[in-house]
């Protein structure tokens, strides 16, 4: 004889997304597949149970542009719990969406960039760097200055698209605005950036964690730090005490130093870019 297959004694809620006894659900909730806890919702409130059972799949595979369109539009609802649930669900799927439109509206207009720490030169070898950085996008000047030597200031004037270029670089690629976040730094209680990203719920944890971990105060001048005035009037100071140069401000150092490197063509007039 076959033996006989057993058969399911519950299924799930399609509003609250529970596996459920059979007990659980009514006459009419086991053909419509509500429990009957759900059933004694209102309208609104099973339509609002429905979208955060829908939105907790979402993590778990890639979203088609409809689905997409629906979370972004649910990050909007008029039910607190409901939109709260879409924003999270929608930085799990998408963790950059937010750091990419932020770089659309981020123009530079002027950057200082200092560093007093130790860095791999361009073959590897390790220097104590003691320099500071400016640029300026209106005037097209990068200007360096070593605090080490008796050379004083430098300075080099690029061509209008090459100044693009470079603050193009600046943000889009080493993303020199988020630096605060990725690097776990101390954040100012006014920052600008700090408030946009805490408001999105985007690194609260990381936050807590830091601050327990690093002094309040710091003593000493930081090994680096940044201080960058955009277009849009907001201003943003960045600053570290670990000795260590972290890889992006170390790739921007080495970028502007690139600019005041002798080459072969130059030995002879001795003239700096």
């Amino acid at each position: 004889m076959s033996k006989k297959k057993n058969r399911p004694h519950g299924h799930y809620c399609k509003i609250c997304g529970e596996y459920k006894a059979n007990e659980k659900f009514s006459g009419k909730g086991h053909a419509a597949h509500i429990c009957k806890a759900c059933s004694r919702l209102s309208a609104a409130e099973k339509a609002d149970a429905m979208a955060i059972n829908r939105m907790m799949g979402f993590p778990m595979r890639r979203l088609s542009d409809g689905e997409k369109k629906w979370l972004q539009a649910k990050m909007y609802d008029k039910s607190p719990e409901v939109a709260d649930t879409a924003r999270e669900i929608y930085n799990i799927c998408f963790p950059y969406a937010e750091r990419n439109a932020m770089k659309k509206q981020l123009i530079i207009n002027t950057l200082s960039f200092e560093v007093h720490t130790e860095v791999y030169d361009g073959y590897g070898d390790m220097e104590l760097a003691d320099r500071r950085f400016t640029i300026d996008r209106k005037s097209r000047v990068l200007t360096m200055t070593d605090f080490c030597t008796d050379s004083g200031e430098q300075s080099v004037t690029l061509e209008g698209r090459e100044m693009s270029k470079l603050l193009r670089y600046i943000v889009h690629t080493l993303e020199i605005f988020m630096w605060e976040q990725d690097y776990c730094l101390n954040p100012d209680e006014d920052d600008f950036f700090t408030d946009i990203l805490l408001g999105e719920g985007i690194y609260e944890d990381d936050l807590e964690e830091k601050e327990e971990a690093l002094p309040a105060e710091p003593e000493g001048r930081p090994s680096w730090q940044v201080h960058i005035e955009y277009s849009s009037h907001t201003v943003q100071d960045i600053s570290s005490y670990v000795e260590c140069l972290p890889e992006r401000p170390e790739e921007l150092y080495l970028t502007f130093m690139e600019y005041f490197e002798l080459d072969e063509d130059d030995f002879e007039s001795g003239f700096r870019f």
